[in-house]
Formats: C-alpha cells, sequence, structure tokens
C-alpha cells in the first residue's frame, strides 16, 4: 500500500501542469498609453518591431548598427542588441521621423 501511495505522488509530481500567465499580463500595451506618434496620433502597440539599422538619409547620425529588432519604446530607444541610444524614431504608420523623446505624451520639456 505505502509503495503504492509513493508511485502515485510521484507521477503526480511530474505531470505537466498549465502554466498561467498574471493577470498584470493581461493588457500589455499599457505601457504604451501614453506613447503617440507626433505627426499622425499612431499609437504603438507591444508587437511592432524597429530595427537597429543605420540608414542614409535619415536624420540619425551614421553608427554602426547591428540589426536587432525590438520594440524600441519597451527600452525608451535604447537598442538591446549594441546598447546605441536612438535619439529619433521612424513611425511604422506615417514613415515620418521624430525625436524619440517627441513620442512621449505629458513629457518635461
Amino acid at each position: 500500500m505505502l509503495e503504492q501511495v509513493t508511485t502515485l505522488l510521484f507521477k503526480q509530481g511530474r505531470k505537466a501542469g498549465t502554466i498561467i500567465a498574471p493577470e498584470t499580463r493581461l493588457d500589455e500595451d499599457d505601457q504604451f498609453e501614453g506613447v503617440r506618434c507626433p505627426h499622425c496620433k499612431w499609437r504603438p502597440s507591444s508587437h511592432d518591431l524597429w530595427s537597429c539599422v543605420s540608414e542614409a538619409g535619415g536624420p540619425e547620425p551614421p553608427f554602426r548598427s547591428c540589426g536587432t529588432s525590438w520594440n524600441t519604446f519597451a527600452t525608451r530607444g535604447r537598442c538591446p542588441g549594441c546598447s546605441h541610444q536612438w535619439e529619433w524614431t521612424l513611425c511604422l504608420r506615417c514613415h515620418q521621423w521624430s525625436r524619440h523623446i517627441e513620442w512621449y505624451e505629458g513629457r518635461r520639456t
């Protein structure tokens, strides 16, 4: 009998459980609530990605880019691949450049 109980406990302990995401992650775009394009007022979501690519013709001074893709507002414009601090951000909707700080509504100047 003891052997059966021990085996049962061992088997139950090895079962894969269901992982439930914390409730705080239900609306992960809340972190971007105060972020809008200064030109067209588009609001990015957590799924929107920018790439660390130094482009000719853009306002960002030339630098050695790394090609990392990430959400620039999750890091306030700092590339997680090479630590470059982006001063300018391109809107994925209207394709206009703005200073990164100008995207934050209610910012202090």
